[in-house]
């Protein structure tokens, strides 16, 4: 699945909700999180809603240096990032250079385990506002034949280094 290029979520491809529902699924089955119960949201407007939450959600695919796949409006305004800058962009670039480091040994801690929760550290915006991720969640993502996806992770709030 490196290949995953989804366009921009709208009505007319249901906001990606068949994406969406296989990041929270693989969230709920390694961390028993329902964020679907958590925010009371339907299975059939859960595109919609969850591209317009006020939380953040992003994944990324499987290729060797992973690329982002998706992001909610919350990603695109914190990262300050159009939809075709964010699935264009290289996961690691979510980082300044000094952090990607860290973050390649975090990503390598998630793929053995599954998912790690807690997770705190800093990112970088496209025009370099620096900011803390605050307790988040980045999890492993399969489809139902068993076959790695990619990554996702999901976080309530962040803090502004500026």
């Amino acid at each position: 699945m490196n290949e995953l290029i989804l366009s921009i979520p709208d009505s007319s491809n249901d906001y990606h909700r068949e994406h969406i529902l296989i990041m929270l699924d693989n969230l709920k089955r390694w961390t028993n999180y329902d964020l679907i119960k958590e925010y009371g949201f339907s299975r059939e407007k859960l595109g919609e809603q969850v591209f317009h939450a006020d939380f953040y959600l992003l994944s990324h695919n499987t290729a060797i240096d992973p690329v982002l796949t998706y992001g909610n409006q919350q990603v695109l305004a914190r990262w300050e990032v159009s939809w075709q800058e964010l699935t264009a962009m290289r996961s690691r670039d979510t980082a300044k250079p000094v952090d990607q480091s860290a973050r390649s040994k975090l990503m390598v801690q998630v793929k053995a385990n599954n998912y790690i929760n807690g997770y705190n550290g800093i990112r970088i915006s496209k025009t370099g506002k620096e900011f803390q991720i605050l307790d988040g969640i980045i999890w492993n993502l399969f489809l139902n034949d068993g076959s790695l996806y990619g990554q996702a992770a999901w976080f309530k709030s962040v803090q502004s280094n500026d």
